[in-house]
């Protein structure tokens, strides 16, 4: 029955996922609705997206700590369950002011779903299949933002700008109610009652950890270069490729389809080489490097864009699953949850800094591929520490 259920809880876990994303990745096509119904600047249409993105660097680390005293599922449950009710507080929001203080509170919430179904996973899985279910559970969220992109386009067409918020705070307060009806702590995985540390004790030692600093400096140059791409890949196509702005969106489509199948295809190869992830991770930082630094050899010729936008996003954005995994497997037993807090905050705070920074560094460098090959340079230096602190471990 264990075996079985283990995959039930993979699906609550993604599913639980894809719904708590549907709010936050929805809020990208809505800032566009609100940009005309208000009349926003494109500074306020981004400052939209900046503000949901803002409020999980205040939540995550409280999670982490709750779900390793508590466990995931009430965490999991209500917090997607007040992210779907501070949504739809957004309905009756008419003031610009107004709207980008609730959505920090509406980010606030997701902190529990971007943290809690990691170790979630972590407890169901041992590590034979752990790269693979984390790399599975992390598909609800490109499927989230798809989803979001299409249904929320719909529900404006048809109805009024309101309706989006009714929708996103639905399918949150669903998700929540689906993980608390589902999700059970595993039996194996009830420990027994050992020192008890407090917050304090558990940030002291997280910070002491110092194997997790090179894991902790993937994640910031590989997240900064994700979101680049997420945020900037269109406007690169279309101001050093002459490209429209529907085939820039098609190319980025299969980016983000690449990074969708390579969050799942890169875990997957990680779990043959258990004992080597980090050594699977500097190939891929190293190819990333590769890739961003010969776009403008393949940009003018569009049936190898394909391919090669494919294969971008597949270690571009598919590197995430690989990086939460070496995560977990170098966290102590006891406090797993605020470990991976630890380390997505930092990232959040990348996800909030990296489009602005890379869009200042187009401005003082006026060139897309200059700015690009700086990331780069950034992300093999990266890979260059990481290689070197595993060799130390090594030896």
């Amino acid at each position: 029955m264990h075996t079985y259920f283990k995959w039930v809880i993979l699906l609550v876990a993604t599913l639980s996922q894809t719904a708590a994303t549907f709010v936050t990745y929805g809020m990208g096509p809505i800032a566009t609705f609100y940009q005309i119904e208000w009349h926003l600047s494109s500074f306020e249409t981004g400052l939209i997206v900046s503000a949901i993105n803002i409020g999980p660097i205040f939540s995550m680390l409280i999670f982490g700590y709750l779900m390793d005293k508590k466990g995931e599922k009430q965490i999991i449950g209500w917090g997607s369950i007040l992210l779907g009710l501070s949504a739809l507080l957004l309905v009756s929001v008419n003031n610009y002011t107004t709207l980008l203080l609730v959505l920090v509170v509406v980010g606030i919430w997701y902190g529990s779903a971007q943290t809690g179904g990691s170790t979630a996973i972590v407890k169901w899985f041992p590590d034979k299949h752990r790269g693979l279910a984390i790399g599975i559970r992390q598909t609800g969220i490109p499927i989230g933002g798809a989803l979001a992109s299409t249904v929320l386009t719909y529900m404006y067409n048809h109805f009024y700008l309101s309706s989006v918020h009714l929708m996103q705070g639905i399918v949150a307060i669903a998700g929540g109610l689906l993980f608390l009806l589902i999700y059970q702590e595993p039996k194996n995985h009830i420990e027994v009652a050992g020192p008890t540390f407090t917050f304090s004790d558990k940030i002291k030692a997280i910070k002491n950890n110092k194997d997790l600093y090179p894991i902790y400096i993937v994640g910031i140059v590989m997240m900064t270069l994700q979101m680049i791409l997420i945020a900037h890949f269109m406007g690169y196509l279309h101001e050093e490729g002459d490209y429209s702005l529907t085939e820039a969106g098609f190319y980025l489509g299969l980016v983000l389809l690449g990074g969708m199948i390579g969050r799942v295809g890169l875990a997957w190869i990680s779990d043959q080489f258990a004992q080597k992830r980090e050594q699977l991770l500097i190939i891929v930082m190293l190819s990333t490097v590769m890739f961003a630094i010969s776009l403008p050899l393949i940009l003018h010729f569009k049936n190898l864009m394909i391919i090669y936008c494919f294969l971008f996003g597949f270690i571009a954005l598919g590197w995430y699953s690989l990086f939460i995994t070496c995560v977990t497997e170098k966290s102590n037993p006891h406090y797993v949850g605020l470990t991976v807090s630890a380390a997505l905050t930092i990232n959040q705070l990348f996800i909030v800094i990296a489009p602005s920074l890379y869009g200042f560094m187009v401005t003082i460098l006026s060139s897309h591929q200059l700015a690009m090959d700086s990331i780069a340079g950034i992300v093999a230096l990266g890979a260059l520490n990481l290689y070197r602190s595993t060799n130390k471990t090594c030896d």
